[in-house]
């Protein structure tokens, strides 16, 4: 099954609220994840990773939460896989390194170190614009617009709505899928 991992900004307080705009992103871009029959994985808690498990659950999708302590109520109503890691924000290498492809929606910095994650180990990584923090600030910093440095490890892809994202992120998963049934056939 491909997985496909999304990426954004968890809301720590009621202080600390997600934009109404990008947790609509973060559905559509769920249910569309659902309706492509990939499994959606994500942090597994509040803010973008919850309104993109709603959206998945809600086309019957597959939702798997990789959560950052060790108690299975911590993850959001529509995690079906709750994984406990007892890991904090290091659990971020399992989102990162984990996923067939990402598509990151907004985000803070915890968003940044799973991009970072991905780009080190050659994921696919969707980024829909549009959709505030990091999603909106980090083009210009790229190197030839498209890479997080010089060694040009993986192509940072943009996406201006939720269905190019997943169409574009579940094209990239299906190779990096082939690619790794190839390499494990040998």
């Amino acid at each position: 099954m491909i997985t496909i991992g999304v990426i954004g900004r968890a809301q720590q307080s009621p202080d600390d609220v997600v934009p109404a705009e990008t947790l609509a992103a973060a559905e559509a871009v769920g249910r569309l994840i659902g309706e492509h029959g990939a499994a959606l994985v994500s942090g597994g808690t509040t803010g973008v990773m919850e309104a993109a498990s709603r959206g998945a659950k809600g086309a019957g999708g597959l939702t798997i939460g990789i959560l950052p302590g060790l108690d299975r109520s911590a993850a959001n109503a529509w995690i079906d896989v709750a994984l406990t890691t007892g890991l904090g924000t290091a659990r971020n290498l399992i989102d990162g390194r984990g996923c067939d492809a990402l598509v990151m929606i907004g985000g803070g910095a915890g968003t940044l170190m799973e991009l970072a994650i991905a780009y080190q180990v050659g994921r696919p990584v969707v980024i829909l614009r549009g959709t505030g923090g990091w999603a909106d600030r980090i083009g210009p910093g790229l190197v030839d617009g498209r890479y997080l440095d010089e060694r040009s490890i993986v192509e940072i892809r943009f996406a201006d709505t939720p269905e190019e994202a997943v169409a574009t992120a579940y094209a990239l998963a299906t190779h990096v899928e082939r690619s790794v049934a190839q390499a494990e056939s040998f």
